[in-house]
């Protein structure tokens, strides 16, 4: 099979071994289910300049699901910059500290903003000091990771105090806020009436499913343009139906697991000059990067087929034809479509 060739007419198989790492790493496949969350990343931080009140959202899912990437990646688009009246930083993001509590976060979020003495002062003192760095710096959109943190992990009960500062802080700044955290975020809002009014918007990003044939489509059509991307000479032939259910098995549909699992194999190869990935090599890196994390019964690139205790589903290649994630939306992958 010939050398893929990408967008650019470059034969990316032919780079230097160091390069093609690189590019493996910088891997990110906007599908159709995580560009409907960008658009509404994007509506959130462009509406809010123009509306009443800022449009404020929590998008919620478990570990790996790919809450993260999506924000470093949107972050990329709006980059902080010196200017003659100093630094302008459209975005203000921040990891939720444990324990959570005012100060603990107002300290975090002045760091972020380059405050060299975030620690200094009592919380109230703190606050003046982040809503005035929020408009000196002009920051148009706040995001917080592990909103779960909001939840004291020994009592199990909501931190309102936190809860009730960051709704004074968007009612100060009118800045809008993107939340992400694991599913059980959802309880949080739900416990403070007046937060839960700002959060309209809610977004839940869930594994890959192999249940239905909708399922199906979206995980194969997700494969497919994964191998197209793979700095590698041959493709990998990776949405095979057997291939796919295997790769399935491994990671539970986990994009985060799916993408550790194929960059550690492609790496692999690219080390060993080899053409493509191949079952030893998934075996290999599944051993090495995913093993712990699943700690299934036997490694599912070694083990017959029957012994996954489940069929693969019938080849689906031929239901498709081009890039089913070009902005057509081919072969039923919908940006609307749910699992």
């Amino acid at each position: 099979m010939s050398a893929e060739i990408n967008a650019k007419g470059i034969n990316a198989s032919a780079l230097p071994a160091g390069v093609r790492k690189i590019l493996v790493e910088r891997i990110f496949i906007n599908f159709p289910r995580l560009n409907r969350v960008s658009e509404k990343i994007a509506h959130c931080h462009h509406h809010s300049k123009v509306a009443a009140e800022p449009a404020c959202m929590l998008i919620t899912g478990p570990t790996g699901a790919g809450k993260t990437r999506l924000r470093e990646v949107y972050e990329k688009k709006f980059p902080r910059r010196q200017t003659k009246e100093g630094i302008i930083s459209p975005i203000l993001s921040a990891l939720i500290p444990v324990p959570a509590t005012a100060k603990s976060l107002v300290t975090r979020l002045l760091d972020e903003l380059g405050d060299p003495m975030a620690w200094r002062g009592t919380t109230a003192t703190q606050t003046l000091r982040l809503v005035k760095l929020i408009r000196e710096c002009r920051v148009e959109l706040i995001f917080l990771d592990e909103f779960q943190h909001f939840i004291d992990q020994e009592s199990n009960n909501i931190l309102q105090t936190v809860a009730n500062w960051l709704k004074d802080l968007l009612n100060e700044t009118k800045v809008p806020m993107i939340l992400t955290g694991m599913p059980s975020s959802d309880i949080i809002l739900q416990a403070n009436a007046q937060l839960e009014r700002r959060f309209k918007i809610r977004e839940r990003l869930d594994p890959f499913g192999w249940e239905t044939p909708a399922q199906q489509t979206e995980y194969l059509a997700f494969l497919r343009h994964l191998d197209g991307l793979l700095p590698l000479a041959e493709r990998s032939h990776l949405s095979d139906s057997e291939l796919a259910f295997r790769i399935y098995y491994a990671t539970g549909g986990v994009i985060g697991h799916m993408m550790d699992l194929i960059r550690h194999a492609s790496n692999l190869a690219i080390a060993r000059s080899m053409n493509r990935l191949d079952h030893e090599l998934l075996a290999e890196a599944y051993d090495e990067v995913l093993s712990a994390r699943r700690n299934l019964p036997l490694n599912p690139f070694r083990a017959e087929i029957e012994q996954l205790h489940a069929k693969p589903v019938k080849d689906r290649d031929k239901e498709f034809s081009g890039n089913p994630f070009d902005r057509g939306r081919k072969a039923g992958v919908k940006s609307d479509h749910k699992l």
